[in-house]
């Protein structure tokens, strides 16, 4: 489906301060935005990783909106983007939203490695004070992490609902198979569940830059001599994919306005994202696949089967950043037990997860699903698959 290109537009320029993966909470909201806790931080001491490395002194920041009730059953966890922070979810989160505060309490942390430039975030290579002595990461740690947090900090023994979007997303279906049991519904956004060769080389492609800046200094640059350069025109590689073919002319009259636009996110980028914590959290991407969680012997057929929440994956046929079908989500799609695919279907592209007109279709699946349970209801309303798609394992065309 074609969407209106002057929306489109107006769209993209109120989404320009984000890029595909999420770094702010100024998106296209309708509705006000809501209050937040103030900072709050969970020390969790020595966090052990999938490698037997040890992150020490490990801090989590998060904030929250709403209340926990009584029975601590209304817990909602939104986790953000590769390039985002605490703040980037607050476009799901507010009174009427998908995940309505006036109802659910909803946590927002800052996941681990975080790259934005906040000096009050999760521990990173950097906040750390290792650099690149600190251990690499990968998907399934940045769960683990959540998942401590949640237990030993904030009480919780389970969830209403995990959702996220982009990297978010990812981790959210990593959570469905490593915490099967921990919650009753997922809303992975434009996710992955596994990396595809592509992937590999845009992240690979964008490390290069950011390492031949000279600032990059082996990853040991001082603060307030970073490779800013590197960073920001690297992640305009990665934003190349972040928009199809079609959404850029939508988007763009003129060469002059693309190099306009590029200029300006050149400069955004290089004030608010961290070189070498970007670098550790793309390579967390990068090894990614839900396979490889211990059982599954890298089976992602046998990792899907095995999740046991209702869950309604939002991947975008027209994402070449994270493409559906090579990035495994038709598949899982066809063997989580209790599953539900819905194509954003927009030129958007991956940036497409932040739209007006995405975020409304997401509202109204959440909130169909939250009733169906509230009610005691099997299923997910509607088919599994759009009725749009002739085959399970290719978009169509």
């Amino acid at each position: 489906m074609l969407h209106c290109s002057q929306l489109l537009k107006c769209n993209f320029f109120a989404l320009s301060l984000f890029i595909g993966l999420a770094s702010s909470a100024t998106v296209a909201q309708t509705r006000t935005t809501p209050v937040s806790s103030a900072v709050q931080s969970c020390s969790l001491g020595n966090l052990q990783l999938e490698s037997g490395e040890t992150i020490p002194n490990f801090k989590m920041s998060y904030i929250t909106f709403g209340s926990l009730n009584e029975k601590k059953s209304n817990a909602i966890l939104s986790l953000h983007g590769l390039q985002g922070n605490r703040n980037s979810q607050t476009i799901w989160t507010g009174s009427g939203n998908a995940f309505d505060s006036d109802r659910y309490f909803v946590i927002q942390p800052d996941t681990l490695g975080v790259a934005s430039v906040d000096p009050n975030a999760t521990t990173s290579a950097t906040r750390s004070g290792l650099n690149m002595k600190f251990p690499r990461f990968n998907i399934r740690d940045m769960v683990n992490a959540e998942y401590r947090m949640l237990t030993e900090c904030l009480g919780i023994k389970h969830l209403l609902a995990v959702g996220g979007i982009s990297m978010g997303g990812i981790e959210t279906l990593q959570w469905l198979v490593s915490y099967p049991d921990f919650m009753e519904a997922a809303f992975p956004m434009v996710p992955m569940a596994r990396t595809n060769r592509q992937g590999n080389f845009i992240w690979e492609g964008v490390r290069q830059v950011v390492m031949n800046d000279p600032k990059w200094k082996n990853g040991d640059y001082a603060k307030g001599d970073e490779p800013k350069n590197g960073i920001a025109t690297g992640l305009q590689i990665q934003s190349a994919f972040g928009v199809s073919a079609a959404g850029y002319d939508a988007l763009y009259e003129t060469a002059e306005q693309v190099r306009s636009m590029f200029n300006s996110d050149v400069k955004r980028l290089s004030e608010s994202i961290d070189a070498r914590d970007w670098v550790y959290r793309s390579w967390a991407i990068d090894s990614h696949d839900i396979g490889q969680t211990a059982g599954f012997k890298g089976d992602l057929k046998a990792a899907a089967s095995a999740i046991r929440a209702k869950v309604i994956l939002f991947p975008n046929c027209q994402d070449q950043l994270h493409p559906p079908r090579e990035g495994g989500v038709l598949e899982v799609a066809k063997y989580i037990p209790q599953a539900k695919l819905v194509d954003l279907d927009d030129i958007g592209g991956h940036r497409g997860a932040f739209t007006t007109r995405t975020q409304a279709l997401f509202t109204a699946e959440v909130q169909a699903l939250f009733k169906r349970i509230e009610d005691g209801l099997a299923g997910i309303t509607g088919p599994q698959f759009p009725r749009a798609f002739n085959r399970e394992d290719f978009c169509p065309r």
